[in-house]
């Protein structure tokens, strides 16, 4: 350890000495912890609710559509792309019918077994299973928001408006269809108040028949990379970015926007550094005239000071973490147990039972890092002056 270090650490040891000095250390100090606890909870809760909204409407939206291929030729152009299905599929949009009013609904043509790999439909069913859509009749699966508005019961028919395009592409007539209610199924976000499900041959024949193929990716990241190769090979290509993008990008805005004010209680509380260290220099002026006529160099009094405000900032991120990474993981039982005491919940009315936490490591590290940097820069400024004091003048009254 050299000479700078020890009298710095020993200054900071030493510190409580003087009451206000140690005051302003503690505001330092408990201000660090605080900001780092929020910033890793508010993010973490982010973090989360990103998670579940993607896994909610993009596990059952189609990552990429492409029209106008047939299988063998698709696969052969997404190699190098890590793909989780490539089933056939169509989407329409109809109207239904129901005895209190109508309801404008998007409707997915699917195949029953093909689309355990392709979406999360099969394990969001409330009632009914898909296997059920190859009935008989004309089946028709609802989203169960839907289904409680307009109170609908398993087995019950509901007549479809479908609008169909003449031949020469000039006129749209209505046609009327009653199909079965075959089952519900809740994803938990906005797709249950406007998404239908029926059997691929049955919807191709009271819309039309229109050749697609939906790619469902590992990553759905990869989604514009994949569109983008296929559109240079000619094909029509659609990707859930074209629906989704601008909302997801929006949360990813709100999450740096939250980032970004959060970090100004760190850099708040770094100003009470700048105060404590200004304060400690002052105090320290003979011993820093004693240490300059004893040979020690500029960059030596910068060291010693620097090892204050660099022990606060260190000692208030480490802190700060320690207590946020654990609140942040188990946020979601202590905010049920705040809802159990107040007698309601924050999340009521939408579509989260709970908040939805998901620390990521490296969140955390770019936290520890931005308020250690806020924290260390806070303190080069008064560590400066105390390079700047004259031994002549402070020990000339001495």
């Amino acid at each position: 350890m050299s000479v700078t270090t020890m009298i710095g650490l020993r200054y900071y040891r030493a510190r409580s000495t003087n009451g206000f000095i140690s005051l302003v250390t503690m505001v330092s100090f408990v201000g660090l912890v605080l900001g780092v606890m929020a910033l890793v909870v508010v993010v973490s809760v982010m973090n989360g609710f990103d998670r579940e909204l993607k896994q909610r409407i993009l596990g059952a939206v189609p990552h990429v559509t492409v029209s106008g291929v047939e299988l063998e030729a698709l696969a052969a152009e997404l190699n190098g792309f890590s793909v989780k299905a490539i089933t056939p599929f169509q989407e329409s949009q109809m109207l239904i019918l129901a005895g209190s009013g109508s309801h404008l609904v998007t409707v997915y043509g699917i195949n029953p077994e093909t689309e355990k790999d392709a979406s999360i439909l099969g394990q969001s069913m409330v009632s009914g299973e898909l296997k059920d859509l190859q009935g008989p009749d004309l089946e028709l699966m609802l989203g169960q928001s839907i289904v409680r508005r307009y109170g609908l019961g398993i087995g019950e028919s509901i007549s479809l408006v479908v609008p169909v395009v003449s031949a020469s592409g000039g006129t749209v007539k209505p046609r009327l269809y009653r199909a079965r209610l075959a089952g519900t199924f809740a994803m938990g976000s906005e797709l249950d108040h406007r998404l239908g499900v029926m059997h691929l041959p049955d919807l191709q024949k009271i819309a039309g028949e229109n050749r697609v193929m939906r790619i469902t990716l590992d990553d759905i990241f990869t989604a514009p990379l994949v569109a983008q190769q296929l559109q240079s090979s000619g094909y029509r290509v659609g990707s859930w970015t074209d629906k989704f993008g601008d909302f997801f990008r929006t949360v990813r805005m709100e999450k740096i926007m939250m980032f970004v004010l959060l970090s100004f209680v760190v850099a708040i509380a770094s100003f009470s550094i700048v105060s404590g260290v200004t304060m400690m220099v002052a105090t320290k002026k003979r011993d820093i005239a004693v240490l300059r006529t004893m040979g020690l160099s500029e960059w030596g009094v910068f060291r010693i000071f620097l090892v204050q405000g660099v022990g606060i900032g260190g000692a208030g991120v480490c802190t700060g973490l320690l207590l946020g990474v654990p609140l942040a993981v188990n946020i979601p039982l202590i905010m049920s147990f705040v809802d159990s005491v107040v007698g309601f919940s924050i999340v009521e009315g939408t579509y989260f039972s709970e908040i939805p936490s998901d620390v990521r490591l490296s969140d955390i590290v770019v936290i520890a890092i931005v308020t250690f940097t806020i924290s260390f820069v806070a303190t080069l400024y008064p560590s400066y002056r105390a390079t700047k004091l004259q031994p002549a003048q402070v020990l000339q009254y001495e």
